[in-house]
């Protein structure tokens, strides 16, 4: 069971940071932009009130991470039910709490669990403030019976110095929701260790969407949904924990909306810059956002974007409404599957050491391009208006690059690095003791040359470049020695160890320079491994 951390600190620092920046402006409410009356009114209040620090009287702003500790730190206080947890630091040295509610505070291993992360990205607020609402919901009152059910963990910010500078990066210029299987930034490793510690069911990924901005500049018009939808999406995801995600999930959110009078979508964005380029994607199909590393972690995992960026306060009860009901239901679905979701998980992590040396792995996948009906507002008059786009489907994925999937890896003493990020993800490594031959596959590079990332904005603008290789495993013998590293891919978390070690994809730690391939320092190994020679 994982121990329980004193709240002092947080108190103290909290209180700290609250007298040095509480008055911190959060944004420049010059900058948002403003919506035709006509669109305005189509997007009333909710019937409903909140009382978390982003909803005080005369607010102008949005709560400061000082703020935010306060407000954890009074909820600890009040219900037995909700302990705080400290696992890491921000780039600038904030706290990234997170909060456990579990009935008396217990955690039950038994019980399915739920991590919902707001704010990954700094200029989306809603999902940071949705998390609050939603711990001190259940916290205590009517919400705190489900905890007999089920166990919450709620990050309120997974980009802290991004949420008090109320930009989308972290402080050098990383998206962390680009960062989960690289780990370059603290905010990704320190989810990680969240992710880690508590081993969820069911991840929930809160963010906002650009309303106007670039729809208006390519269609004339403005987003017309209040919340977009998307599962995992990803090669070599688990089939029942796809199936789950939509028929259990995403279904029963969408239901939920429409009862409360919100419309849902499948999740859909565009790039920013050239008008003439209208074509729209579905979320990202690649294994680098929270959305996709969870579910190869064999998670249920899910995204939910509401509109909100460029909108500064406006609608702001109802984005966090829109968020705290999607949530709600994510958590009222998991409780009321118990054993059987946790038994969901469990066997999909069987499946995925089953099939170590059988198969064929996904290497590289991307959108498959068809024709998609989507409804916008005119942006001038508010009328509802169909444009039909290209539209970039995330499901079926286009599959690029498919191998034989191995029995699993090995990595030269001094890759150290790749080593320890995968250790971070969760992911078993053993020590080579003994010198032996093996059999093996070597990478025949064929070509590199220097690019960029991608995701369905087109290039992920973090300063970082890739090497992109063409690559081609030759079968062959090597005399393994004492030091080397030996990754099994029978083990629960093998989707992510191909996804970081085939070297010909974007996101793998050779294409990112956190591993090299030449001379050895990277081999597939094709059968069983020799046996005793590690520990």
């Amino acid at each position: 069971m994982p121990s329980v951390p004193t709240l002092r600190f947080l108190c103290v620092s909290g209180l700290a940071l609250l007298a040095a920046g509480a008055a911190q402006a959060q944004f420049d409410a010059s900058k948002m932009w403003t919506e035709p009356a006509a669109i305005a009114a189509r997007f009333p209040d909710p019937p409903v009130s909140f009382s978390t620090p982003g909803f005080r009287a005369g607010r102008s702003d949005f709560p400061s991470h000082a703020e935010v500790l306060a407000f954890l730190d009074d909820l600890a206080r009040q219900s037995p039910n909700v302990r705080i947890e400290r696992l890491g630091n921000s780039q600038q040295g904030r706290e990234m709490p997170l909060v456990l509610l579990a009935d008396q505070g217990r955690f039950d291993p038994m019980r399915p669990t739920v991590m919902v992360i707001g704010q990954q990205h700094g200029n989306e607020p809603a999902g940071g403030e949705a998390v609050l609402v939603l711990a001190q919901q259940f916290a205590s009152g009517p919400g705190a019976a489900l905890l007999q059910k089920v166990n919450l963990v709620l990050v309120p910010r997974g980009n802290p110095d991004g949420a008090e500078h109320f930009t989308r990066v972290t402080a050098n210029g990383i998206d962390v929701n680009r960062d989960h299987l690289l780990l370059r930034t603290p905010e990704a490793r320190t989810l990680a260790a969240i992710t880690l510690r508590y081993r969820p069911q069911v991840v929930l990924d809160l963010h906002e969407f650009t309303v106007g901005g670039r729809w208006i500049d390519k269609f004339g018009a403005v987003m017309k949904y209040d919340g977009l939808l998307q599962p995992a999406t990803v090669g070599n995801l688990d089939p029942a924990i796809a199936a789950s995600a939509q028929r259990d999930y995403v279904d029963a959110i969408q239901t939920a909306f429409t009862q409360a009078g919100l419309q849902g979508f499948k999740y859909h964005t565009t790039s920013g810059g050239k008008s003439s380029d209208r074509s729209v994607s579905m979320g990202g199909v690649q294994p680098d956002t929270g959305r996709n590393v969870s579910a190869l972690r064999q998670a249920v995992s899910l995204l939910l974007e509401v509109r909100g960026v460029g909108l500064g306060r406006a609608h702001f009860a109802r984005r966090v409404q829109t968020q705290v009901l999607a949530a709600t239901t994510v958590i009222e679905t998991a409780a009321r599957q118990g054993p059987a979701l946790v038994q969901l998980t469990a066997q999909a992590g069987q499946r995925a050491r089953a099939e170590a040396c059988h198969g064929e792995l996904v290497v590289e996948a991307w959108q498959t391009p068809t024709r998609q009906r989507l409804e916008f507002l005119d942006a001038k008059s508010g009328e509802d208006k169909a444009v039909d786009v290209e539209w970039r489907a995330a499901e079926p994925l286009k599959v690029a690059t498919a191998r034989p999937r191995p029995c699993g890896y090995l990595l030269a003493a001094s890759e150290t690095v790749a080593v320890q990020r995968l250790q971070m993800l969760g992911v078993r490594v053993e020590r080579i003791d003994s010198a032996a031959p093996w059999q093996v596959e070597r990478y025949e590079i064929l070509s590199q040359i220097d690019g960029q990332r991608q995701d369905a904005r087109g290039a992920i603008e973090d300063g970082e470049a890739i090497r992109a290789f063409r690559v081609r495993p030759r079968t062959g013998r090597a005399v393994v020695q004492p030091g080397s590293f030996y990754v099994s891919l029978a083990q629960p978390l093998s989707p992510l160890v191909s996804a970081a070690l085939e070297p010909d994809s974007q996101n793998s730690y050779a294409a990112n320079r956190l591993l090299e391939i030449g001379d050895d320092k990277l081999l597939r190994v094709p059968g069983p491994a020799p046996a005793g020679l590690w520990h």
